[in-house]
């Protein structure tokens, strides 16, 4: 929570940032309006007003390019109130931006801060003036909702309990292992994680046998089994290329961030489809 002080022990007035986010979509720049409660406590004139400004920074992200853009309100200065009251800030986000976002967070929850500024457009007896910061964190799935409403990209969260079964229970702690290392751009240790992840499902759907008779028929004469066993040994066989360096073949493999995404959330999306397996 941000906080304000106004003269040595008169007043002050209290930021919270909620973790809540809207997008409003425009020609290749949209505007992103975050929402704060605003409390004053102490000494102060009721309703006195306050011009709210700022500037907005990606917070622990791993990139250099932290700047996202100013903060200002479109609704004019704020009335200090001894109850909470809300107060919207807005700034400008490019699709590009958006872009660089969506691959720094990697699926985690949306880390900013906000160096925001209150003046006192009324109040003579203070300096009018304060500044402070405060960390905004919007949660991946609120965060994805405001992307999917901004029709700028489309989400599948996959949701893989943690079962009694150990090696299932330990392929769901890979796949979070997994993004960590996307995050920490570690491409080639996501993919390895995730075909580590396939233990469980070429076990429980016995792929290699089904996968060994699927591949003497004509692909459109397979069963929906054998299809399935055809693309889980498929995707095991790529992926462990991440692990090995067999000489004039997976030594020569190199892995992209839309590499490891999609060797992940396939290895998630397989895990998952075991959850009624006993």
């Amino acid at each position: 929570m941000a906080n304000f002080r106004f003269g040595s022990n008169d007043y002050n007035v209290n930021l919270r940032a909620q973790q809540h986010a809207n997008l409003f979509q425009g020609w290749d720049a949209h505007r992103l309006a975050l929402i704060f409660e605003v409390t004053a406590h102490g000494d102060y004139t009721e309703d006195t007003p306050f011009l709210v400004s700022g500037r907005l920074w990606t917070h622990e992200m791993p990139s250099p390019a932290s700047w996202i853009g100013v903060l200002h309100s479109v609704s004019g200065p704020i009335g200090l109130k001894s109850f909470p009251t809300m107060l919207a800030l807005e700034t400008t986000v490019t699709d590009q931006q958006l872009r660089g976002l969506e691959k720094m967070r990697a699926g985690a929850d949306l880390s900013m801060r906000a160096e925001l500024t209150l003046t006192a457009l009324a109040e003579a007896k203070h300096w009018p003036v304060a500044s402070d910061q405060e960390v905004i964190r919007i949660p991946h799935a609120t965060w994805s909702n405001a992307l999917t409403q901004l029709d700028a990209g489309a989400f599948v969260d996959v949701l893989i309990p943690i079962t009694t079964v150990e090696a299932r229970a330990t392929a769901a702690r890979r796949i979070r292992e997994a993004k960590t290392a996307i995050r920490d751009q570690r491409y080639e240790h996501a993919v390895t994680l995730a075909r580590a992840a396939l233990d469980p499902v070429l076990e429980a759907c016995n792929t290699q046998k089904v996968h060994d008779q699927a591949v003497k028929k004509k692909a459109s004469e397979r069963s929906q089994e054998e299809r399935w066993a055809v693309l889980i040994q498929s995707a095991f066989a790529l992926f462990s290329g991440a692990p090995h360096d067999d000489a004039g073949t997976t030594e020569n493999f190199a892995w992209t961030r839309a590499d490891a995404v999609a060797a992940v959330a396939t290895a998630a999306s397989l895990l998952a489809r075991l959850e009624n397996l006993p």
